[in-house]
């Protein structure tokens, strides 16, 4: 789940989205076609970086962020996001933060699946993998529970765990070699039915 605050104004709830891994608005890049990476020509030591290869250390990054303090920025030098994604975590946590917003609960991913990989993508190879998960985060300001739903900000949101689909979007720097989380979407409506994870 997307936790958003109540009356807020659409940059705090954007704030939020992020933070739980939510893009503000936009489609994800990356086309809807599938397509085969190109054979590594390293030595037979080395990997293959191919599809699998890629959605494993896409995997990877994934399980790193979960790792991660929610209400503490990411290093410059985080390894698993890219320095887009760092800056607009950091720059939201931070607006957060100024409006006296803490987050607190868990995300559990309950499923990854692959979606697109496409190695001529502007910018590089990127990947695409749907993210089903079920979570507690809340935001509270001065002990008071200000979460929103993430489709009317001026709702609040039922209590209990949510379940949730994200699609996330992963770069590499090194053709392939390693992969960095750079867009996530929440997704809502008819999109997430459409999702593998409502097959979960």
């Amino acid at each position: 789940m997307r936790p958003t605050l109540t009356r807020s104004t659409p940059a705090m709830a954007c704030a939020a989205a992020v933070l739980s891994l939510a893009a503000c608005g936009g489609d994800a890049d990356g086309e809807k076609t599938s397509a085969t990476s190109p054979e590594s020509s390293a030595a037979s030591s080395e990997p293959t970086y191919d599809d699998d290869y890629a959605y494993a250390e896409a995997k990877k990054a994934e399980e790193k962020y979960r790792a991660h303090d929610l209400n503490q920025p990411l290093a410059e030098d985080t390894e698993w996001a890219t320095p887009s994604y760092i800056k607009a975590y950091n720059d939201q946590l931070a607006a957060l933060k100024e409006q006296g917003v803490t987050q607190k609960g868990t995300v559990k991913v309950d499923s990854m699946h692959e979606e697109t990989s496409n190695p001529d993508a502007v910018g590089g190879w990127n990947l695409t993998m749907y993210q089903c998960s079920t979570s507690t985060v809340r935001l509270y300001k001065g002990g008071k529970d200000v979460t929103a739903r993430p489709a009317e900000p001026t709702k609040p949101a039922p209590k209990g765990p949510q379940r949730s689909v994200h699609l996330l979007s992963y770069a590499t720097p090194d053709d392939g070699k390693t992969w960095q989380l750079d867009k996530a979407q929440l997704l809502l409506g008819e999109d997430t039915r459409d999702s593998p994870c409502q097959s979960n």
